[in-house]
């Protein structure tokens, strides 16, 4: 999108050639405000076999965000078939170093070959911290109990839809 918009305002000033030097700070602050945005997502993805800490920054107090996790399971087909979830040990450690912990279970539906399962799962939707700042996420893998190889988790923060209803 940047190129986009960086191509477009080239065109337009090969256009406007003639006009006087005081111009150009005006057509170029539309260009700056678009790079200078926060993007909405981060990923981060931690290969096999971890340990699996995420550094999650959540300080935008206005922001709800959505947390997904993502994996990749490589084993014979009879056990990708068998193994139907996967348990997540996770523990939230907050800026001022309080500590949540919980045991959730990840769904293992999602794309498949006949050697190999690609996961996307919704974790948390519209989380709102209690507290603004960088977040660190600890998640063990438990023993599933197959010859199923995990190759890694990734983490998806996305910032909800919901900020965008506060602003409006």
């Amino acid at each position: 999108m940047v190129i986009s918009v960086i191509l477009i305002f080239s065109v337009i000033l090969n256009e406007v050639k003639n006009l006087s030097r005081p111009l150009l700070p005006l057509l170029l602050a539309p260009l700056l405000a678009v790079c200078c945005q926060q993007p909405r997502s981060a990923e981060q993805f931690i290969p096999a076999p971890g340990p699996y800490v995420f550094r999650v920054d959540l300080s935008d107090t206005l922001a709800a965000y959505d947390l997904s996790f993502y994996t990749r399971l490589d084993g014979y087909p009879q056990e990708l078939q068998a193994a139907q979830e996967l348990a997540l040990n996770i523990t939230w450690t907050s800026p001022s170093d309080s500590s949540y912990a919980e045991r959730v279970y990840l769904p293992l539906t999602g794309r498949s070959t006949l050697y190999s399962r690609q996961v996307l799962q919704p974790y948390r939707a519209g989380v709102r911290p209690v507290e603004p700042g960088l977040w660190t996420l600890t998640v063990s893998v438990p023993y599933a109990g197959g010859r199923e190889t995990l190759r890694g988790l990734g983490l998806v923060v996305a910032q909800s839809a919901d900020r965008q209803s506060l602003l409006e």
